[in-house]
């Protein structure tokens, strides 16, 4: 029998009377209005609670009938903007969770931050305070339905959703047992700096956004060049780079556009507007200002062209919904944190910013929105377990940002290695996708950490989305270790490899 039915086999069965699903149900708290509640039957019975807390912080929890004692909350991605829950992929009603998902304060696209012109309140909500307020109402809500205290609390997100997950380890350490933080966005003003500058280059002329500097076939062409390079350092030729940090790859070998400019060859704009990917923003003296991207992932579908290069002529675009088109997403997250959220300036050029007093500019939005504090040890101290895992050839957050943080985090205290694992996921694209295999039940796995006090040594993850064994799997190993190929034996069965130190 799958474990998971096991487990449903040990839940308790709560009386009908416990488990009235109406809003008499639900206590009256401090600045919430429950709006709504319902009996659904799928994908197992739950009641499905919808309110407002404060102005606007929209919220649903789903409170299953046989409740595992637990509760998870599940961030959003983007600027948010509608009910979100990013532990809904992990099927958490099905093993007992009580869950909850929120909007975060606001309204609107994905990609849209027209919702914060000159809105302080929902810029506070974004960047933290919605979250929390959403967790401590559950929490509230979850004690008073099921009449028992919770068990164990987590949080898992994804993107944004990352980045929410560094601010509640940070900012809210009592709120969660455990947290996992995928890809996380926890430097807004980095993405921005990042997102602006690559636009600079690639759209150097902003009344121009049908087609980027760098072209499809020249993404197809970069990869095949850095693939030929170092595909085969792991000793298996996959279309996947192991350790990207590894890779000796010069943009000086690409063919030079000596007679004009094809798809080809690079010429030297194109070069530099590459060398500004994989090297990172600066400001005018030339100083960093954020990481760049490590190589990987440059023809993906979901790689640079989804996210850095693109065009309103192509996929990339959007406005479907009402919003700008746009060319790519790093231009919609880094112009609207810029135009909304820093100078609060619909108008603002992106195209013609000097970066002088970049850091001075975003201090404000910075202190809000970032997540970027190394100082885990609140946290910690109350038992706290933070999973971080990030996909290498990731086109919208860039791994070595991720790889960063969790070194200035053990820079801050080398004891919190115990307590905070980051997981390398080579060849995988944002969240997921991608080349390499990138499904893992984080859900389970942070559960078990909880449960056995004792921290994943390594994690299989599976090519297929939906755990297929037969799709193939590969170990993911506790950084700065990696995956070893044995040299014989199936290459996508994770039993043939072995985590070592690179």
């Amino acid at each position: 029998m799958p474990r998971f039915l096991l487990g449903l086999l040990c839940l308790p069965v709560l009386s009908q009377a416990q488990l009235a699903c109406d809003i008499s149900s639900l206590p009256d708290l401090p600045d919430v209005h429950i709006t709504s509640v319902e009996t659904v039957d799928r994908p197992v019975p739950h009641c499905k609670a919808t309110g407002v807390i404060g102005t606007e912080i929209r919220f649903e929890l789903l409170l299953p009938d046989q409740w595992n004692g637990k509760f998870v909350m599940g961030g959003g991605g983007g600027f948010v903007g509608s009910v979100q829950n990013q532990s809904l992929v992990y099927n958490p009603l099905a093993s007992g969770y009580a869950t909850v998902g929120t909007d975060t304060g606001h309204q609107g696209g994905t990609v849209d931050a027209r919702w914060a012109l000159n809105n302080l309140e929902r810029i506070v909500n974004f960047g933290h305070q919605a979250v929390h307020r959403t967790a401590i109402t559950s929490k509230a809500l979850i004690s008073n339905f099921y009449d028992a205290d919770i068990e164990r609390n987590y949080f898992i997100g994804c993107s944004r959703g990352g980045g929410q997950a560094l601010m509640e380890a940070q900012r809210y350490p009592g709120d969660f047992d455990a947290i996992v933080a995928g890809a996380p966005a926890y430097s807004w003003s980095g993405i921005a700096a990042q997102g602006i500058r690559i636009m600079q280059t690639q759209y150097p002329d902003a009344a121009n956004l049908s087609a980027a500097l760098i072209s499809p076939a020249e993404q197809a062409l970069l990869e095949g060049a850095i693939l030929s390079r170092c595909d085969a350092f792991d000793g298996i030729e996959d279309g996947i780079l192991n350790d990207p940090s590894q890779c000796d790859f010069e943009l000086s070998s690409l063919p030079f556009c000596a007679a004009g400019d094809n798809d080809e060859c690079f010429t030297d704009e194109e070069l530099a507007a590459i060398r500004v990917i994989y090297e990172g923003p600066k400001d005018a003296l030339g100083n960093p200002l954020y990481y760049g991207f490590p190589f990987g992932g440059e023809a993906d579908r979901g790689g640079w062209s989804q996210w850095l290069t693109g065009g309103t002529g192509t996929q990339a675009s959007s406005g479907s919904d009402g919003t700008p088109a746009i060319p790519n997403a790093h231009f919609g997250f880094s112009t609207g944190v810029m135009k909304y959220m820093v100078f609060h300036d619909a108008e603002w050029d992106y195209s013609s910013y000097s970066f002088e007093q970049f850091n001075q500019d975003v201090a404000l939005m910075a202190a809000t929105l970032n997540a970027t504090s190394p100082d885990l040890s609140a946290f910690r101290d109350q038992g706290g377990k933070l999973l971080i895992y990030q996909g290498w050839s990731d086109s919208a957050i860039t791994a070595l940002g991720t790889i960063g943080y969790y070194e200035s985090a053990l820079a801050q205290d080398r004891s919190a290695a115990d307590d905070v694992k980051l997981f390398m996921m080579p060849g995988v694209l944002h969240c997921n996708g991608g080349k390499g295999p990138s499904f893992v039940n984080f859900l389970e796995v942070i559960d078990q950490w909880v449960e056995s006090g004792e921290a994943p040594r390594q994690i299989t993850a599976s090519y297929s989305r939906d755990s297929d064994a037969s799709s193939g799997s590969r170990p993911l190993c506790p950084y700065p270790e990696v995956a070893r190929y044995s040299g014989s034996g199936d290459d996508r069965d994770a039993a043939n490899f072995s985590c070592v130190l690179p």
